[in-house]
């Protein structure tokens, strides 16, 4: 396999800090309607000359256009950040948020907006933005930068015949299909030195694969409280996202991919970026390690809890950033 792997500490490279104090940035609207929902969005440009432009599109949950989580006051802003940090290297940005409570988002036609509840939607919105960026920056070289099941969702929109990009960023992408990332979770909160039985979770993994209704008993356990709570439209949604394969929709992408991982990220962890790698045998693919960098590329102590670390604030890591324009050249 062409693959070269950058090893870089969580730290500040000089690159990003000097430009930073030289190159402003301007933004401008970049708000999408797409089947009935206006969906906030953003474009970050340098104000000087720009060498390409990157559309980054957002992990699951309800984020909005900066990347925050106002439904539950989690304000990790990382798509921002890299819009703001890139920009200092020459790079135009588009961001956007996604449908859901706090994010900006407004639904103007109910009956059209309902297939924002399926996954394949997803690819209809990265396709509207990835539009609106290139008629925005026409010329520039485009790149795609998927953040958790935002990196899914740039792997199939790279996939697609039609669609031409000069690479693909994989920010903390998954490797594993989803209900088997829910299961490493499950099994990691069992208590230290125990071995977790997780026979109900794996039934209850074949009764939504299965698009079957979760058992009774499957429900009382306080282990799947969170997949029992789910309207049917939610586990119909999580059912779409995990029967794709992570590594299968990575292998099909034929430009060049730079996979991001966090050292300490608890969502995505850190094994599944050479499991992705892996899967691109043969493809041109780097990957760019951040040991102490979370699922937001904020530091992270050991140790630290899933929660705790989730919450973390402050500015996402310069280096990120820095390997990304050093892999655009």
């Amino acid at each position: 396999m062409h693959r070269r792997t950058l090893i870089a500490a969580a730290c500040a490279s000089t690159m990003g800090a000097a430009a930073a104090q030289e190159s402003p940035m301007n933004e401008e609207d970049a708000t999408l309607i797409v089947d009935g929902v206006r969906l906030p969005g953003r474009i970050t440009r340098p104000r000087g000359a720009a060498r390409a432009c990157i559309l980054l599109l957002p992990g699951s949950l309800f984020s909005d256009v900066d990347g925050d989580y106002p439904a539950w006051n989690v304000r990790p802003h990382l798509y921002r950040d890299l819009a703001h940090q890139l920009s200092r290297g020459g790079i135009v940005s588009m961001r956007q948020a996604k449908i859901g409570p706090g994010t900006g988002s407004e639904t103007i036609d109910a009956t059209q907006a309902l297939v924002h509840q399926r996954f394949a939607q997803r690819l209809v919105v990265a396709r509207a933005a990835l539009s609106h960026m290139r008629a925005a920056a026409p010329d520039l070289p485009a790149f795609v930068a998927g953040h958790s099941e935002g990196a899914l969702v740039a792997s199939l929109l790279a996939a697609e015949p039609d669609i031409s990009l000069e690479g693909v960023v994989s920010l903390s992408g998954p490797a594993l299909r989803l209900l088997d990332i829910m299961r490493g979770q499950a099994a990691a909160m069992a208590p230290p030195g125990t071995t977790p039985d997780l026979s109900i979770f794996d039934q209850a993994v074949d009764d939504i694969r299965a698009a079957r209704a979760l058992s009774a008993d499957a429900r009382r356990n306080p282990m799947l409280a969170g997949l029992a709570a789910m309207p049917p439209q939610a586990l119909t949604y999580l059912r779409e996202v995990d029967a794709v394969d992570p590594r299968e929709a990575v292998a099909r992408v034929g430009t060049r991919v730079l996979l991001v991982q966090g050292g300490r990220d608890q969502s995505v962890t850190p094994e599944q970026v050479d499991q992705l790698a892996a899967a691109r045998s043969g493809l041109p693919t780097e990957i760019a390690r951040f040991p102490e960098l979370q699922h937001f590329y904020k530091r992270a102590a050991p140790g630290l809890d899933p929660m705790a670390s989730f919450a973390l604030g402050g500015e996402s890591d310069n280096a990120v950033c820095d390997a990304i324009l050093r892999w655009i050249g």
